[in-house]
């Protein structure tokens, strides 16, 4: 039954939209295309701990225990054996889920959950720019298009559009990158030494928040 779904017509269809076809069925209900979705929040966890080249694959073992550090957040410390799995292997406690997860929606253990609500709030956007995990994960992602695609500024741009939406960036995207990492490099000009560093991780973090990388089109 799976095969005949994911190889059905409708399964494949683009979610790009087009005039005709939403002048016409606006709603989507005779499926002309596919629904575009968010990542589920286990799943962005693990796509940003595969895009910066740090996810741990192994398999089966022991949970990876979670703690709650002096904000009252619950983490991973990354200093713990296992804190780079999958976040399928992360110890499941009723008072005391991970922090980012449940911003992203995760269910909790309290209630059933029979369909995982979507919600779109602020709270979101702060983890994602604000969080330790976040912008150390935005800091390997800098190192990884660093060591993967060189010195050349246009070629690291380009490997990290890939990496993280999946797409090549066009042209108006690289040349706003490119402008946005030079006014960012001189707003870090205090600390030339880390400057330019500073500057791609912050791009890097803003790729890990677009849309182009938690919706799936």
């Amino acid at each position: 039954m799976h095969r005949l779904i994911l190889r059905s017509a409708v399964f494949r269809q683009s979610s790009l939209a087009n005039d005709d076809a939403l002048r016409l069925d606006p709603a989507d209900k005779l499926l002309w295309r596919f629904p575009m979705r968010r990542l589920d929040a286990e799943a962005i966890r693990d796509a940003q701990l595969a895009i910066s080249g740090e996810l741990d694959r192994t398999l089966e073992g022991p949970y990876v225990a979670t703690t709650r550090n002096g904000a009252a957040e619950v983490i991973v410390p990354e200093d713990r054996p296992g804190a780079f799995r999958r976040s399928i292997y992360l110890q499941q406690r009723r008072s005391q889920g991970l922090s980012m997860l449940n911003v992203f929606d995760a269910p909790t253990m309290v209630l059933n959950c029979s369909r995982r609500p979507v919600t779109t709030m602020p709270l979101q956007s702060l983890s994602l720019l604000n969080s330790d995990f976040a912008v150390k994960r935005a800091q390997r992602f800098a190192e990884r298009i660093l060591q993967e695609a060189g010195n050349s500024a246009d070629a690291r741009v380009r490997h990290a559009f890939v990496l993280a939406t999946g797409r090549e960036c066009d042209e108006d995207e690289l040349n706003d990158t490119l402008q946005f990492l030079e006014i960012q490099t001189t707003n870090y000009a205090e600390t030339p030494d880390v400057a330019e560093s500073r500057a791609w991780s912050d791009f890097c973090q803003l790729l890990l928040a677009s849309n182009g990388f938690l919706y799936l089109e």
